[in-house]
């Protein structure tokens, strides 16, 4: 385990296992962090958080190389330590982020990954779910469905009547066009206390050189009207594994359970874990990291 100076300057605990390899994706260099675990074992492409990056979660994926899992970090555009390109982020570049490391992970290690996806890391996975079918399967922390008007519970808005929520969408969508790179800062459309129950999670989030601050408007008007249909209509090939817990104060647990009815997949399961967390891969590591790594073992074995 890192301690606090160590987080604070992203390093990773166990450099004999860790490389860092840059990649282009949608004609920008992104970096990906891949924590080695044994020849021919389990491969996870691990999608992080918002604003954050994999180093953030690196107890995390240590913790499953030390599990004999190799674990591919995705530094999005834009975010960690990828270069910082300067055109406006778009979701589809995320996207195809996560789908051309799924694509150097499978080149590399020889087998089919699996998705492991963190809050809006896991909204993302879900969508490279409905668009890459050589997956050997999909562990969402978290799942969104912007369709859904409770939707609107996951923000810092989450008092206002539902009723709001699509009419909101609607200006959102027409503000997005009109001054696209409007910065939106974390704590504009986030409750930081409902995200970090820790006080060092908040610190290490805050004080992180390499998090981002804000998002440009045009990419929260992205995630908010993201097409989620190919989620529940048969397009998804790969078992679907989703992970929340119980008493998580920002994707509440009757929310998630609305999300995953909706959800089409050849198998699915949804793993509650008893904590009142919502970063369960930082704060609640004891809790998560055995049964984790054995979910992903048992997608690679299938």
């Amino acid at each position: 385990m890192r301690d606090r100076d160590q987080r604070l300057r992203n390093e990773v605990e166990h450099a004999e296992r860790y490389e860092e390899v840059t990649i282009t994706s949608s004609g920008v260099p992104i970096v990906l962090s891949v924590w080695r675990g044994v020849v021919g074992g389990p491969v996870v492409v691990f999608l992080p958080g918002t604003m954050t990056h994999p180093l953030f979660y690196e107890e995390f994926c240590d913790g499953l190389a030390a599990q004999g899992i190799n674990v591919v970090g995705v530094h999005l555009e834009g975010h960690g330590k990828s270069p910082r390109v300067g055109r406006l982020l778009r979701l589809n570049s995320l996207v195809t982020n996560a789908l051309d490391a799924t694509s150097w992970a499978r080149a590399r290690f020889g087998r089919r990954p699996v998705i492991v996806g963190s809050s809006q890391g896991g909204v993302l996975a879900m969508i490279v779910a409905t668009r890459d079918s050589e997956l050997a399967g999909v562990v969402a922390h978290n799942i969104l469905d912007p369709d859904l008007p409770d939707t609107l519970s996951v923000t810092r808005f989450q008092a206002f009547p539902q009723g709001v929520y699509r009419p909101a969408v609607r200006i959102l969508r027409i503000l997005a066009v009109l001054v696209p790179r409007l910065p939106i800062s974390f704590s504009v459309y986030l409750d930081m206390a409902r995200v970090c129950r820790e006080p060092w999670t908040a610190e290490q989030f805050l004080m992180d050189p390499l998090s981002l601050r804000s998002y440009p408007l045009a990419f929260l008007a992205d995630l908010l009207t993201a097409d989620m249909s190919g989620v529940g209509d048969g397009t998804i090939t790969c078992p679907i594994v989703v992970v929340a817990g119980r008493g998580d104060p920002l994707f509440s647990l009757d929310y998630t359970r609305k999300v995953f009815a909706r959800i089409a997949a050849p198998a699915k399961e949804l793993v509650v874990f008893d904590t009142d967390h919502h970063l369960l891969f930082n704060e609640c590591l004891p809790l998560v990291l055995g049964r984790i790594g054995e979910l992903v073992t048992s997608l690679d074995a299938r």
